[in-house]
């Protein structure tokens, strides 16, 4: 049983009408009927009698309508309460911008660092891409942003390295032999690189990673991770996903891909991530 249905039903008894009902909670008719409706299921009785113009309560409606106006009351009084609270009781509040695909688990490290403080604090996490992101923080939407460190990045930022994490390549399971147990770039030459980037810096995204992976190929650009790694297992076209080992999202596909290590040169590619921000919240180091 929901609240809403509640509010509705009381809705329908004040105005003896399930049309003006339906106005006054700004839905249309036909959904203001199958709350109604739902709720009567729920509860296992019929609520309302109405045929044409007349209106009236069933016998099971009477004896719900009061609790019913009670704890719809209640908790009306309970919500403006705590809204009162809140006002006279605010704490500062930051947003953490967080690259697309950082691990959850180290995320809610990050913010376990940020908690040791004392200072009570409400903090708000928003995903995107980096340069997406970059510029949400250097218009001072974001108070704080967690991504790779990238030699382009403006003067503006105050950061410190958060972790280093090797550089990997998300591939269809039967793409390569078994025994292969990491790739090099040249072994990738003739598939796709696929990116996840916002549409409006798709250019900055695929210039970033056909830097920092030597890549000379084609790239496909996706909205999120579901759809990168539906690109990636799709056998029409040979494709692959970058991503950090600090990246869980491929492994909730292990049943269809494989995570590889990128090698240069023998070793494994690194990304530093960092912490920037304009406005550091206390204790963060």
């Amino acid at each position: 049983m929901l609240l809403r249905q509640m509010k509705y039903f009381l809705a329908a008894v004040y105005c003896k009408s399930f049309n003006e009902a339906a106005k006054q909670c700004f839905i249309s008719q036909p959904s203001f009927s199958l709350q109604i409706k739902q709720l009567e299921k729920e509860l296992g009785v019929k609520l309302i009698n109405r045929n044409n113009c007349n209106f009236s309560l069933t016998p099971a409606g009477e004896k719900f309508y009061e609790p019913c106006k009670r704890i719809v009351g209640d908790v009306q009084n309970l919500m403006q309460n705590m809204q009162h609270f809140a006002e006279t009781n605010q704490v500062p509040s930051y947003i953490i911008g967080c690259k697309t695909g950082y691990n959850i688990c180290r995320l809610l490290n990050v913010i376990n660092m940020l908690n040791k403080n004392s200072e009570t604090y409400h903090l708000e996490l928003l995903y995107g891409d980096h340069e997406q992101l970059l510029t949400m923080l250097a218009n001072n939407e974001i108070d704080m942003l967690i991504t790779e460190d990238r030699e382009a990045d403006d003067n503006f930022l105050a950061g410190e390295l958060l972790e280093i994490a090797d550089l990997c390549i998300c591939v269809p399971k039967h793409s390569f032999p078994p025994e292969i147990k990491a790739l090099h770039i040249s072994d990738l030459s003739e598939q796709t690189c696929v990116i996840i980037a916002n549409r409006d810096y798709v250019m900055q995204e695929q210039e970033y990673y056909a830097k920092l992976l030597g890549f000379q190929g084609s790239f496909f650009t996706a909205r999120d991770i579901p759809t990168a790694l539906t690109k990636v297992i799709d056998d029409k076209v040979k494709s692959f996903l970058p991503v950090t080992s600090n990246n869980d999202a491929p492994y909730y596909f292990s049943n269809f891909t494989r995570t590889l290590p990128l090698l240069a040169d023998n070793e494994p590619v690194e990304i530093y991530y960092n912490i920037f921000g304009k406005r550091i919240i206390p204790t963060v180091r």
